[in-house]
């Protein structure tokens, strides 16, 4: 990746981002029913109105959320599947149209909240399903009630209350028009992406509940926010083009940035280039203490908290492969396939051992994790 890459012009050729070689060691599987999967998922989305044609509609199939959620559980039952992939295609269209682009980005609002308000008592916001997106959570609200258990349920609810905690300091960073520091971001990232939500919906389709004494320890607590973590900066990486290109032609840019290379450019003073590779050696040693802390909390690990490291060990590795692919990040509007070309290279080499020197992180090395 060159700095010339960087806010290039509409007439320009393509946006170019080399990603330096990442360590991820990780298995990655598809599921044989992802393209399955996809379609019903469409049909749903749009039976509320949304994405129904042009751009949004290429955006919404570009996404293949079947192939993102599908990496995460490659065995999962399809029937019991589907949930969460209906969720993925919402999600994505939610995070457009309502978090990372166009007027709504840059201000904020009880929105966010009303979903919640949906997602823990369908029904409650009792004029609010003339909303495509508060009518469709409801129906999700509805499903996982059926398919899942009441503490999963909960769970389900909790992990999106983090995730829209997460979009409102989004939301207030960019009514600053400042790029954040280097620690909140590290603090923040896992709930901005949806993290905790994301694989609230795995333990639904798997069925089975993970005790909560396991789930409350402080190791598994530690492997849990590494995997969200990696993912989230993974998405910084394959996403950095496509912000560059939309940044360059919103009239909402206001010098706010919200991707890891652009907060490592800001906080030391570095180039495009020396950020990348500064971004990737961080994610390196995120992805080796994951898989160090991973094999230590695996041994006595009831079955289905094995099965849930399973799922987040899957969710780093799939989500990079299905990352480097997804239209999403190579078509950044619907109307330019190809305005964006990201490339990556692994490594099977380690990186070097012990924690990064960001202080929010610091804990997911210590022997009590």
């Amino acid at each position: 990746m060159s700095s010339t890459d960087v806010g290039v012009p509409a007439s320009a050729e393509a946006i170019r981002v080399e990603i330096p070689p990442r360590y991820c060691p990780l298995p990655c599987a598809e599921h044989p029913d992802a393209r399955r999967l996809n379609a019903p998922a469409a049909a749903w989305l749009n039976g509320f109105g949304l994405c129904r044609d042009g751009a949004q509609h290429v955006r919404m199939t570009g996404n293949d959320c079947a192939g993102f959620y599908g990496r995460i559980m490659p065995g999962a039952p399809a029937a019991r599947l589907q949930v969460a992939v209906d969720w993925c295609v919402l999600m994505f269209a939610f995070d457009d149209l309502h978090c990372d682009e166009g007027p709504a980005s840059t201000r904020t609002g009880g929105f966010a909240a009303r979903l919640l308000r949906v997602l823990e008592a369908p029904g409650a916001v009792r004029d609010g399903f003339a909303d495509p997106f508060l009518a469709a959570t409801g129906d999700l609200a509805a499903r996982c009630r059926a398919q899942g258990m009441p503490v999963q349920v909960r769970r389900v609810v909790e992990g999106h209350s983090g995730w829209f905690r997460g979009v409102l300091w989004e939301f207030a960073c960019r009514r600053r028009g400042r790029t954040p520091s280097l620690d909140d971001y590290a603090r923040m990232r896992q709930h901005a992406a949806a993290g905790a939500a994301t694989l609230s919906w795995a333990e639904v389709v798997d069925g089975e509940e993970i005790p909560e004494r396991e789930l409350a320890s402080p190791a598994v607590q530690a492997l849990r926010q590494l995997a969200f973590t990696t993912a989230a900066f993974d998405d910084d990486l394959f996403s950095y083009g496509k912000e560059q290109w939309l940044a360059a032609r919103s009239a909402y840019s206001n010098g706010c940035r919200l991707n890891l290379v652009d907060v490592l450019i800001a906080e030391r003073s570095l180039s495009p280039v020396e950020a990348m590779e500064q971004a990737v050696a961080l994610n390196n040693r995120l992805t080796a203490r994951f898989l160090q802390l991973r094999d230590q909390v695996r041994q006595g690990a009831s079955e289905p908290l094995r099965r849930h490291m399973a799922h987040l060990s899957a969710l780093i590795g799939g989500n990079l492969e299905w990352g480097l692919r997804a239209g999403r990040y190579t078509d950044p509007d619907g109307r330019h396939p190809g305005a964006v070309v990201t490339t990556c290279s692994f490594t099977d080499t380690a990186p070097p051992a012990g924690p990064p020197g960001i202080a929010p992180v610091a804990w997911w090395w210590e022997d009590s994790a």
